[in-house]
């Protein structure tokens, strides 16, 4: 469980302290106030990763050289800071080289309004939202995932430079290569997907009994990746980048037999996705064993007042929970006085 947190230059908090003594904390004020910064925050000591920056040297700022997030928790002390030349990023302490030696120390699941593009969004951001959420908890999918990445950038760039009348034996190790970590991304997406969607399922009827499934989208099977990268080069040559692999892939929602991007309203795919990541949490600590962080930036604003109370009802009891909303304090209190947690009412 966090214990206090720390913000130098983050956003708009020049310097926030904040000690934390209960399981739940609620946090409420004016728009503007920060609220959702503090959320971010947190997020971005456990992942290395913003929510909603396109740019990271967004969160330092204005006119300051620096953004620092520290973090305690019972056991241990996380610290990252952001400057124009990077992260520098700790545990204990000791200072940490790779970001794969960092992600999985504090292990948290965020729910935020724009997480809606996880349904209506571009495959790329379906793809970094199972990248991250399996790094977490898989840090050998995380040294898999790398050199994938690695091998298919050395590729890219041979294609660029290559003719078609050229020796291809370097274009055929790389395939191999690419081949080799490229079958092994699939799989760990395919299971990691199928055992998502057990708990996405059993989630998600606590708020609709449609039938809602996510679906693994291969961009190829691993027999047509290696027929791509064996006997297709001349395309990848003429289009001087690799046309097939899991770089490509993708998963949507189906939602009662249809695509829940084109078939279901902006309320539905709304609590498609509270249940996504109430069954992420669910997923990642009978996986790890250990509880995780669960992060709501503003997840109530837009359900109706039945859907509101039955998430708060359905809230899990034994997880550490930090929350924002616009709702008004009195009618804030008047919902959660349901949950056997003790809350802490921090206004900004």
């Amino acid at each position: 469980m966090i214990k206090t947190i720390s913000l130098r230059n983050f956003r708009n908090h020049s310097h926030l302290d904040l000690t934390i003594e209960k399981p739940l904390i609620y946090i409420y004020g004016a728009n503007g106030s920060g609220k959702t910064s503090i959320l971010e925050s947190i997020y971005f000591c456990a992942t290395t990763k913003s929510h909603r920056a396109v740019d990271e040297k967004e969160m330092i700022q204005t006119d300051k050289p620096f953004a620092q997030v520290k973090i305690a928790t019972e056991k241990h002390r996380y610290e990252i800071t952001l400057s124009k030349d990077g992260k520098r990023i700790s545990v204990d302490g000791i200072e940490k080289r790779r970001i794969s030696e960092f992600i999985g120390h504090l292990t948290v699941v965020m729910f935020a309004p724009s997480d809606l593009k996880l349904i209506t969004g571009t495959p790329s951001d379906r793809r970094q939202f199972l990248d991250l959420e399996m790094s977490q908890l898989n840090l050998q999918y995380v040294h898999t995932l790398n050199k994938y990445k690695k091998i298919l950038k050395q590729r890219n760039a041979l294609l660029k430079r290559i003719q078609k009348n050229d020796d291809y034996t370097f274009l055929d190790i790389l395939g191999e290569q690419l081949y080799e970590t490229g079958v092994q991304i699939i799989s760990k997406r395919k299971a990691f997907v199928d055992k998502l969607n057990t708990h996405l399922k059993v989630k998600y009827q606590l708020f609709s009994n449609h039938d809602i499934s996510l679906i693994y989208k291969f961009d190829v099977d691993e027999k047509a990746f290696k027929k791509h990268l064996e006997k297709q080069q001349k395309t990848d040559i003429m289009y001087q980048t690799t046309l097939a692999g899991p770089h490509r892939d993708d998963f949507y929602v189906d939602f009662n037999g249809f695509d829940a991007r084109r078939y279901a309203s902006q309320g539905q795919q709304r609590l498609i996705v509270i249940a996504l990541k109430l069954g992420l949490l669910s997923l990642i600590e009978k996986e790890t064993e250990k509880q995780a962080i669960l992060l709501l930036d503003d997840v109530l604003s837009e359900l109706d007042p039945e859907k509101q109370q039955t998430f708060i009802n359905n809230l899990p009891d034994h997880d550490q929970i930090i929350m924002n909303s616009a709702l008004q304090i009195k009618q804030a209190q008047a919902q959660m006085v349901v949950l056997e947690k003790e809350i802490t009412y921090v206004k900004l």
